[in-house]
């Protein structure tokens, strides 16, 4: 199960993933995203301070995601991850590709 939410702060969608992001939830996780981006977002931090754990097919969201904003000079960022999370962005190289701050804060200041 996957719930998602979303809030704006200053200049910055901050999306909120609680639960897991799998193979199941992964569509319903991108359909939301993109409709973030249909509607005109351009800077998006994704919270996963709620997220129990992130698939590869989560990462490919997460992926298509950057890709898209970076095309149209916008940002993605990511914060909060636990250390399972952390340790998936980590060996997938996510932390090069794209920023990952400890907390919302931190992540935020960096827009």
């Amino acid at each position: 199960m996957l719930d998602i939410e979303h809030e704006i702060k200053d200049s910055v969608t901050v999306v909120y993933f609680m639960g897991k992001m799998d193979t199941r939830t992964s569509p319903e996780a991108e359909k939301y995203v993109n409709g973030l981006l249909d509607e005109g977002e351009t800077n998006i931090l994704m919270n996963f301070e709620d997220l129990d754990f992130i698939s590869s097919t989560g990462l490919r969201v997460v992926l298509a995601t950057g890709k898209k904003l970076m095309a149209g000079s916008g940002k993605l960022a990511m914060c909060s991850p636990n250390l399972t999370v952390n340790d998936v962005l980590k060996m997938s190289g996510f932390n090069r590709m794209f920023g990952v701050f400890d907390t919302e804060d931190e992540a935020l200041e960096s827009y």
